[in-house]
C-alpha cells in the first residue's frame, strides 16, 4: 500500500539502487538489504560497503552457493517476512526469455511478483533507463565485474547486439513474450 513498509534486495548496480531512490521518494518505506556471497574478493567487500554506507544496507552473508541457481536460492531465502523488491528491468526480461527458449524451448521470463511475495517493480523500464535516472541524480553505483561472464552476460554482450542487428525492437519483442496477456489467444494457449 502507499507507504507501506518495502526491503529492495540491493548489489550496489544501476538497477536496484535505481529502485531504491525511487521507492524512497514515492513514500515508501524502504530499508535495503545487501547479501554478500563473497565471490570478487574485494570488489565484493566494496559492493558490501557501498551498500551499507550509501544505500543504509543491512549486509548479510550469502557464502555456499556455487551455482547461478544456488547463489539465487541464498539471496531470496533472506526477509522472507517482509515484502521484497527487486531492481530486475525488461533488459534482465529479454535476456532471461531468451535463454530460456534455447536452454528448454519455451519463452518463460521473470514474474512481476513471484509466488514468494518478491516483487520488481521496474520490469516494464530498461536497464539504460535506469542508469540515466541515476545519473540525472547523481546516485552513485556499482558495476559487477562478475556479470560479463555468466550466461546473462554472454547473452547481453554477445547475442542482444547480434539480434538488434536483425531487427531494431528485436530485445522488446522478446521481452513481451513474457507477457502472455500480450501475445495472440492461440499463441499463449500453445506456449501454455
Amino acid at each position: 500500500p502507499p507507504g507501506g513498509e518495502v526491503v529492495c534486495l540491493v548489489s550496489g548496480g544501476a538497477d536496484p539502487t535505481c529502485l531504491w531512490h525511487v521507492l524512497r521518494n514515492l513514500g515508501y518505506g524502504v530499508s535495503a538489504l545487501h547479501v554478500d556471497h563473497g565471490l570478487r574478493g574485494e570488489e565484493s567487500d566494496g559492493d558490501a560497503r557501498f551498500c551499507a554506507q550509501v544505500l543504509g544496507a543491512e549486509v548479510v552473508d550469502g557464502r555456499g552457493g556455487r551455482t547461478e541457481d544456488e547463489l539465487r536460492r541464498i539471496r531470496y531465502s533472506f526477509a522472507t517476512d517482509r515484502l521484497r523488491a527487486t531492481g530486475h528491468t525488461a533488459s534482465d526480461q529479454a535476456e532471461t526469455v531468451l535463454f530460456r527458449i534455447v536452454s528448454g524451448g519455451a519463452p518463460g521470463g521473470i514474474e512481476l511478483r513471484r509466488g514468494d511475495g518478491v516483487v520488481r517493480p521496474l520490469l516494464s523500464r530498461w536497464r539504460a533507463e535506469t542508469e540515466a535516472y541515476c545519473r540525472a541524480e547523481g546516485l552513485a553505483f556499482r558495476t559487477d565485474s562478475s556479470n560479463r561472464y555468466t550466461k546473462r552476460g554472454y547473452i547481453r554482450r554477445e547475442v542482444l547486439p547480434l539480434l538488434r542487428k536483425l531487427h531494431p525492437a528485436a530485445e522488446a519483442n522478446l521481452a513481451r513474450l513474457a507477457d502472455r496477456r500480450a501475445l495472440p489467444p492461440e499463441l499463449a494457449e500453445l506456449l501454455a
